[in-house]
């Protein structure tokens, strides 16, 4: 009987000694790499994710930084257009009148189309020579040429082109021509007031029975376009 019982005790534990194994042999060989490959799963999603959120940053900044570039370029094309823009140049200079209380008699384009580096821009500290010169019979002869711009050449950049003209107008008086020059630079096209040459009523304009106040004047105003690549 102790034979039998000892016999039987013996194959309990080896079962229990089998079963262990091959619970141990499952566990290692199964389910231990199962879990270490959804471990490693887990990690490179996780890291996937990071990397899904540092693109949708850069992304956005991105977009952000060509948002302000795009804002930007808008600004300074207002100021210095692609084109010449002759229209809206006109019609700004049109509007002025009419909140200046100026006439404005005529626009005149003296020169456009010219690059900086092929303009002849005098130098704006040369002295001035007069309009009028003596021929040799001693008459005087009035210069014709075409009227430069006086600004200097070598603070514009040399791909600029640049649009002169000439703006006649009739003012009531000092003040509203005055008004008229600001209300042509606050334009946002860049305006650049050249020349403003005016005559005021002579002393025998007080003794005419209809004296006259108004001024007229003639604004020399120079501005800018640029074709470079956007």
């Amino acid at each position: 009987m102790m034979k039998l019982t000892s016999g039987k005790n013996s194959s309990t534990l080896l079962i229990i000694a089998l079963v262990a194994a091959l619970l141990f042999a499952v566990y290692y060989y199964v389910i231990l790499p199962k879990k270490e490959e959804v471990a490693s799963l887990e990690s490179s999603i996780t890291s996937t994710r990071s990397e899904i959120t540092t693109i949708q940053q850069q992304i956005e900044e991105v977009n952000a930084s060509k948002s302000i570039d795009e804002a930007t370029l808008f600004e300074m094309r207002q100021k210095v257009p692609a084109t010449r823009n002759l229209d809206d140049l006109i019609l700004n200079i049109e509007e002025t009148q009419y909140v200046s209380g100026t006439k404005i008699l005529s626009v005149d384009f003296n020169n456009y189309d010219t690059l900086v580096s092929n303009s002849e821009l005098e130098d704006p500290n040369a002295p001035t020579e007069d309009s009028e010169n003596v021929d040799d019979s001693g008459e005087e002869t009035s210069s014709n040429e075409r009227p430069v711009s006086t600004i200097a050449k070598e603070s514009l950049p040399p791909e600029l082109k640049l649009i002169t003209f000439e703006v006649n107008v009739e003012s009531p008086d000092f003040q509203h021509l005055v008004h008229f020059i600001k209300e042509i630079e606050k334009i946002e096209r860049i305006m650049h007031i050249d020349i403003i040459d005016f005559s005021l009523p002579g002393e025998e304009n007080e003794f005419a029975e209809d004296p006259v106040d108004s001024i007229e004047a003639t604004v020399q105003v120079t501005t800018f376009y640029y074709e470079g690549d956007e």
